[in-house]
């Protein structure tokens, strides 16, 4: 499972802490190492992300021309 480490404050004791949070679960509980509240990180606080739109794929190039061979 990708994650990452993140800084985060707990808001109830004010202590930062680095926790390793999945990528797959954005919003996922978090317990403080200090004073054990459990909370829920930044990610569960933001709009979830509106779909990208789609990108056509590039035209193909053409076919590079032959160089003429000596006669």
């Amino acid at each position: 499972m990708k994650g990452t480490q993140r800084r985060l404050v707990c808001p109830q004791c004010g202590k930062g802490f680095f926790a390793w949070r999945p990528d797959e679960l954005p919003g996922a509980q978090v317990k403080c190492y200090f004073c054990g509240h459990q909370f829920a990180d930044e990610a569960a606080q933001r709009k979830p992300a509106e779909a990208a739109p789609a990108v056509a794929p590039a035209p193909e190039a053409p076919p590079a021309a032959e160089p003429a061979k000596p006669s």
